[in-house]
């Protein structure tokens, strides 16, 4: 019996992020955001939040960005580079989650 194929280095991040809102640059909250609005229109899902990304925990911001990323399969090359930006936006998150990891110690 086959179950489903893990990304386990995607899920190790996801786990790893904390349940908590993090502190963001605005720059990096307008990359994501940007992303995420790319992402809506070059596949027609809905890519953000029904709330301000500044205001979402972090752990779900990253398990969004991440099952996106390896659930949207690029038919064109638009939606590959759209679908690209997505790994920016990852590790912009994940600085920003290694930053407050830092300043709570």
């Amino acid at each position: 019996m086959q179950g489903p194929v893990v990304n386990f280095a995607a899920e190790n991040m996801v786990r790893r992020t904390p349940e908590h809102i993090v502190a963001m640059d605005q720059s990096d909250l307008d990359y994501i955001r940007d992303s995420l609005t790319d992402i809506g229109q070059s596949f027609g899902v809905a890519a953000l939040p029904d709330i301000p990304l500044h205001l979402l925990p972090a752990r779900a911001l990253m398990r969004r960005l991440v099952d996106l990323r390896t659930t949207l399969k690029p038919q064109t090359q638009e939606q590959g580079v759209t679908l690209g930006r997505l790994a920016g936006a990852i590790l912009r998150l994940d600085t920003a989650v290694a930053f407050d990891k830092a300043r709570r110690k």
